[in-house]
């Protein structure tokens, strides 16, 4: 069972998302908070593996709220639930390292699926906003070392499966290897290449044109 945090001030979004995804096979909604303090505070006894988290909070925003998240809870994947969508606020999300992106115009069965990719992939931007990350890929700030980096063919098809947010054992079919194995090639992936995680590599690979943006969102 997926375990759901969701942190909104507007008490009647909230409670309707709640319902909507307690209807999701496999997921449970087992916080809810306001804004950013009160959910810390209850971090610290419930466990939560999926946070989707509004931007604009009374007490402690979003931004505040996800800077707290990454160092106290780490092992909790992140995404943005807003109604914003300017290439400001975008260009911040992804340079703060959230690991996704989504309007609170998503269509539910888009947000069971990105809710699974999150927890699958560890990454997940709504589709529709290429147009507006091709804007700012740029100038994404990727947190690895300057240098020029040598993908093999296998990592490229398994970064660029996973930005589309192909699960791990639909990769495995597709490039006819075992689940374990794709584990162990994302884990390398981060290893040899000095990433903290995916999303990092699937960033770096955008900003430098070595995956097309518009063939994955």
């Amino acid at each position: 069972m997926l375990r759901i945090a969701i942190t909104d001030d507007h008490t009647l979004f909230r409670k309707t998302l709640a319902i909507l995804i307690r209807d999701f096979k496999d997921m449970a909604v087992v916080l809810e908070a306001s804004n950013g303090a009160e959910l810390l505070e209850r971090l610290e006894y419930i466990p939560v593996d999926i946070l989707l988290l509004d931007l604009q909070m009374p007490v402690m925003d979003g931004f505040e709220t996800y800077q707290n998240i990454k160092e106290r809870f780490p092992h909790i994947k992140t995404a943005i639930l807003t109604l914003m969508r300017d290439t400001d606020t975008i260009k911040k999300v992804i340079r703060m390292g959230a690991q996704g992106y989504f309007t609170k115009n998503t269509p539910p069965k888009e947000l069971e699926d990105a809710i699974w990719n999150l927890k699958d992939n560890g990454f997940y931007f709504e589709q529709g906003l290429a147009s507006v990350i091709d804007e700012i890929k740029v100038n994404l700030n990727v947190d690895v070392e300057s240098m020029e980096i040598q993908f093999t063919e296998r990592e490229l098809e398994i970064i660029e499966l996973t930005a589309k947010g192909v699960k791990p054992k639909d990769i495995a079919n597709n490039l006819n290897i075992s689940t374990r194995t794709i584990n162990a090639h994302k884990q390398n992936i981060q290893r040899k290449y000095n990433f903290p995680d995916m999303m990092s590599a699937i960033l770096y690979c955008v900003k430098y044109g070595i995956i097309d943006l518009n063939k994955i969102i």
